[in-house]
């Protein structure tokens, strides 16, 4: 799949969290990206993976609506609920290779948490970040971001629920990471907070049990 400027932004997603995280698997991204369906809303995405335990054998891919590809291939600023999207399924794939590689047991519940405390990270670093896009805010503090990011009112009925209350977690847990400059009127995205680094590092291997 040639999606160059699409694959870019990928990478820039997984390098801001990698400064929270600190990766160490650097598989090319696009070695597990799928082509756009026609079977998902054009504005979603959606990890995909399975597992044949009898046979050592994992399979894991990310797949798209047609719409979030165009607007990273054809806009200089990409819509948030883009950037918000393709942050929390790279976020679901790192967790997920790293579940099956640790054969940790983690619930839907913690897989979601991390993805929306990933979106809040990657929308709040992009524009430092990434040189070959932008999103249209120029972000002055924490509350900012959070008044976009945490609004429960994005999920499908079947869905609410879960996603509420990951929602909700994040939030707590973020909040928490970054207590210090949580009610900060000016907050410099340009750079890594260590104390929230340190939290957001451990909350992950916890998840893992690692």
């Amino acid at each position: 799949m040639n999606h160059k400027k699409f694959f870019l932004g990928c990478d820039d997603l997984i390098k801001i969290m990698s400064k929270y995280y600190s990766f160490v698997n650097t598989d090319p991204i696009d070695n597990y990206v799928l082509p756009p369906s026609n079977n998902i809303p054009e504005n979603c995405g959606q990890t995909l993976f399975e597992e044949n335990s009898e046979n050592n054998e994992f399979f894991i891919g990310i797949q798209f609506g047609k719409k979030i590809v165009f607007d990273f291939e054809n806009n200089d600023i990409v819509s948030l609920n883009s950037l918000a999207v393709v942050s929390e399924e790279i976020s679901h794939f790192k967790l997920i290779t790293d579940i099956v590689t640790l054969n940790s047991n983690v619930s839907t519940l913690e897989i979601e948490t991390l993805g929306e405390i990933d979106r809040f990270l990657c929308l709040m670093h992009w524009n430092s970040e990434s040189s070959h896009q932008k999103i249209n805010k120029n972000w002055k503090n924490l509350h900012q971001i959070c008044d976009e990011v945490f609004q429960g009112n994005r999920f499908l009925p079947h869905t609410h629920s879960l996603y509420r209350e990951a929602e909700c977690l994040a939030f707590r847990h973020l909040k928490e990471a970054f207590s210090y400059d949580w009610d900060s009127t000016y907050y410099d995205f340009s750079k890594v907070n260590n104390r929230a680094k340190n939290y957001l590092s451990n909350l992950r291997k916890n998840i893992l049990r690692a």
